[in-house]
């Protein structure tokens, strides 16, 4: 059988096949408080046609795909409860049924083994559990009723389709495939399986009491295709999905079926078909406008917790509940929730984090040669840039190449050309056809005045050669303009060390420094100090340095910082008196900490550090401002302009419901301005009026 991902040229890089029109939907109409009865009469799936575009008159809709009923409590939080608040549309398509062992009680528990299993019962309990967790997002109440009916969207395939009632923006979608069944382990009937090639079609597995006809199943391209109808009907401006890069496990061997990943095949796997969909969704062109974030999951048990307090317990409430920690009686007799989560919310460490797969990068703003900004992100996966002039600011106006995904990082070249550097993937079903690579573009020359133009992207390939598992795993690059002319480019490495290349060198891995641990984390900071001698800097157990001895030379590991360990992505800079200075979070309480290189003692010092801003994320940095993700999604800005002297004890917190991580640059003035895109797809802006002043209001661009 011909591989239609390769016949297309990787449908992720060319847009894909236009998308189908949607198809049918409907069935049977019940309440969570009276459950339909198992051997309720079915009729025919009412029809959804994609014509009959929900989000369309709504400036945010979101649709998150997920495995199983409680990654995204787990792992998307407090993301999906800050769109849940929105009112614009929130859709969760849970894939899987998670069924496990259909025992709804913990596998630890004594007598766990004797518990009979049911697995359409423990299905069933889940999404009751899930239905509630999100009700209390939604409207307070656990036992707020839901709608549920039968809908297709592809091929006549039934989905059940629950409408909180009270708040029906809010909407689950379940296809009721089966699970993996092992958080690792191989198994043919599954989306991994599925995805490979192993089998033909994934099956099903309706929950008790479901309208959903047994013995069903997907095809590849039928699962592909109902995702692709549900994003056209929907129309999300944010997509939302799990990781499709896990971490391996760095000290187990490989086996025979491959690496042993940090995370749930199930997760990974749900994200290759979500990228898929993507890809269709937008190949023809009429979709609207989207950002797209991946979250980590399992990993986060093995790295610092990053959540403030208030912010863990407003996700461990929202698990207990789907947890069924309370005994209430929702009138279900298969259950009310996942005791095999419990009253245990905090118990495996995932909830006390969120991360994205890109870390994020606070260099996407930054001037032109003749002293414009120019800010940029990545839209439907593309690269995209609003610019300003006299008259304001226009755009986005879309770069041509697609299967950009993550984040992009801007920097400004010696020769005043403004250069892009993203990663591109190559989806594939095959472990061979399945890659990432780094790549770059350049603006091209033009007049002044004219809006910037920029010429083709180019592959820079992966730090770990032509080894394509390896490149699923490599981090998100960060670069440096020298004066010569020269750019460097740095990433963190399949190994958890950082590579380093020149644009027509290859790629070297550097040794790590001592005090760091095994490997460092993505979210990498690089500075040129006053003597023009490369830094750059990654979080581990502290805060790893690297440095060169010569300008533009070999990098080696530094003395070791001595500084705490970060809770998230490395800001470097150069102050304003020549010191290096380094801007991080603190885990579990999120506030940012500032840290110097001492003037001749070659030692660091964390020398401020604010009150918590809440949130989670990278710091975006100038000489004299401060910009983040608050607890609220939104962008915490520092009012002084001397936030560090004064202890950078106030944040004015505004501005849009953001994607991805704030940036900040300074105008031709020398005065800051941060930018930030909003949940709608549009870019907001905010400045600083004079450096006795603090940032004025947000506006939407153009």
């Amino acid at each position: 059988m011909v591989n239609p991902i390769s016949r297309r040229r990787a449908l992720w890089l060319t847009g894909g096949m236009a998308a189908l029109p949607a198809a049918g939907y409907g069935l049977w109409e019940a309440t969570r408080s009276a459950p339909p009865k198992p051997h309720a009469t079915k009729a025919p799936p009412e029809t959804i046609q994609a014509s009959g575009i929900a989000g369309s008159s709504e400036r945010m809709s979101f649709v998150h795909v997920i495995a199983h009923p409680d990654d995204n409590l787990y792992f998307m939080n407090p993301d999906l409860d800050q769109a849940v608040a929105t009112g614009a549309s929130c859709v969760t398509v849970c894939l899987t049924d998670g069924e496990s062992d259909g025992r709804n009680v913990l596998h630890s528990e004594a007598g766990h083994r004797r518990v009979p299993a049911d697995r359409p019962d423990y299905t069933r309990a889940r999404i009751n559990g899930l239905a509630a967790s999100y009700a209390v997002m939604a409207t307070g109440d656990e036992n707020s009723p839901w709608d549920v009916k039968l809908v297709s969207y592809h091929d006549g395939i039934s989905v059940e389709q629950h409408t909180l009632r009270a708040a029906p923006h809010v909407q689950l979608i379940f296809p009721a495939l089966v699970e993996a069944r092992a958080v690792s382990t191989p198994r043919t009937d599954s989306l991994r399986g599925l995805w490979l090639g192993q089998e033909e079609r994934i099956s099903t597995l309706p929950p008790a009491h479901s309208g959903l006809p047994p013995q069903a199943g997907y095809t590849r391209d039928q699962l592909i295709d109902t995702l692709v109808n549900i994003m056209d009907h929907f129309r999300p401006t944010v997509v939302r999905m799990l990781d499709p890069n896990p971490d391996h496990a760095p000290k187990a061997p490989p086996r025979a079926q491959g690496l042993l990943y940090l995370d749930h095949q199930d997760h990974t796997y749900s994200a290759y078909f979500t990228q898929a969909a993507l890809a269709k969704h937008w190949g023809d062109g009429l979709a609207r406008t989207a950002t797209v974030e991946s979250y980590l999951g399992y990993v986060n048990a093995e790295l610092p917790a990053n959540l403030d307090q208030a912010t863990v317990q407003r996700k461990a409430r929202l698990i207990d509940t789907y947890g069924w920690a309370d005994d209430r009686d929702c009138g279900d007799p298969a259950g009310c929730g996942d005791r095999k989560v419990g009253k245990g919310a905090l118990r495996n460490g995932w909830a006390q984090s969120t991360r994205y797969r890109a870390a994020g990068s606070g260099q996407w703003l930054q001037r032109t040669a003749d002293g414009r900004l120019a800010a940029f992100t990545l839209l439907n996966g593309a690269a995209a840039y609003w610019y300003e002039d006299a008259k304001g600011w226009h755009g986005p106006r879309r770069i041509a190449g697609g299967g950009l995904e993550g984040q992009l990082q801007v920097i400004r070249q010696s020769d005043g050309l403004l250069r892009l550097l993203g990663v591109r993937t190559v989806l594939g079903y095959t472990l061979r056809d399945h890659r990432r690579e780094v790549v770059t573009c350049v603006q091209s020359p033009g007049a002044p005045g004219e809006p910037p133009s920029f010429g083709d992207w180019q592959s820079l390939g992966s730090p770990d050669g032509d080894d394509s598992v390896k490149s699923m795993e490599f981090g998100y690059p960060c670069a440096l303009a020298r004066p010569d002319g020269s750019v460097q480019v740095f990433v963190r490495t399949f190994a958890g060390t950082v590579a380093v290349r020149t644009l027509d060198g290859g790629w070297n891995a550097l040794p790590l420094p001592s005090g760091v641990g095994q490997q460092v984390q993505d979210g990498l900071g690089a500075v040129l100090d006053a003597n023009g001698l490369t830094h750059v800097f990654a979080g581990g157990r502290s805060v790893a340095h690297w440095m060169s001895d010569t300008p533009g030379g070999p990098l080696r590991p530094a003395s070791p910082t001595g500084l705490p360990v970060p809770g998230g992505p490395i800001t470097a800079l150069l102050a304003p008196d020549g010191r290096l200075r380094l801007h991080f979070r603190e885990p579990k309480s999120a506030k940012v900490l500032t840290a110097e290189l001492q003037p001749g003692r070659g030692t660091w010092k964390v020398v401020g550090e604010t009150i918590p801003p809440g949130g989670f994320g990278r710091v975006a940095a100038t000489a004299n401002a401060l910009a983040v993700r608050d607890g609220k999604g939104r962008v915490a800005l520092s009012t002084s302009q001397d936030w560090l002297h004064s202890g950078g004890q106030e944040w004015l917190r505004s501005g849009p419901l953001l994607t991805g991580t704030p940036s900040l640059a300074t105008d031709r003035a020398g005065l800051p301005v941060a930018v930030a895109v909003g949940c709608d797809g549009m870019l907001y802006v905010a400045r600083r009026p004079a450096e006795d002043q603090p940032f004025g209001q947000w506006t939407m661009a153009p």
